[in-house]
């Protein structure tokens, strides 16, 4: 009778050790892989929404910024007049001058034109004749006009006559943008 429980015990602890080994390598080992197999594929989904999540930031904040330079844009083509408009400018000046009382010459440089950057240059030299504070209330007009002018240089001399006022000469150049019409 020993024995066959002697026996009986072995065939259970080794029936109980197959059915464990049956049951880690039908059950255990196939839900592990198939664990691993979803982890990863639940990381490569996470890396790109990731990815989607940045390209949709960049693309968000690239639409941002496109709006406030178009909204820039707008300022800027207000402040530029358009070719052809260049009499339009000239008269401005030339009245502002004579509304302070100087006496004004012009002469107007060379066109450059950058059409992939949607304007021109146009160069003016301004000799004007007059008191000196004429032509500093002159600058300062120009300066507040709604039109872009930039001062590259300026120079100014001031005669002085027997029995005369001091009269100033001022030879400024500027350089204006203009837009150039779309096509």
């Amino acid at each position: 009778m020993k024995g066959i429980l002697k026996n009986r015990f072995i065939i259970s602890a080794a029936s109980f050790v197959l059915i464990f080994a049956a049951l880690l390598i039908l059950v255990i080992i196939p839900s592990f892989k198939e664990i691993r197999l979803i982890n990863a594929q639940v990381y490569e989904e996470r890396v790109r929404l990731e990815k989607l999540y940045t390209q949709g930031q960049l693309k968000r904040e690239a639409q941002k910024n496109y709006n406030l330079v178009k909204e820039k844009i707008d300022a800027i083509d207000g402040i530029m007049l358009s070719e052809g408009q260049e009499l339009e400018y000239i008269t401005i000046v030339e009245n502002t001058a004579e509304d302070i009382g100087l006496s004004m010459g012009l002469s107007i440089g060379e066109n450059k034109r950058f059409p992939e950057q949607r304007f021109s240059e146009l160069a003016f030299t301004f000799t004007l004749t007059g008191e000196w504070e004429n032509i500093v209330k002159w600058v300062d007009k120009i300066e507040s006009l709604p039109y872009y002018t930039n001062i590259k240089s300026s120079s100014i001399s001031i005669h002085e006559d027997e029995g005369t006022k001091r009269t100033a000469t001022a030879a400024i150049e500027a350089t204006t943008y203009w837009l150039i019409p779309s096509s």
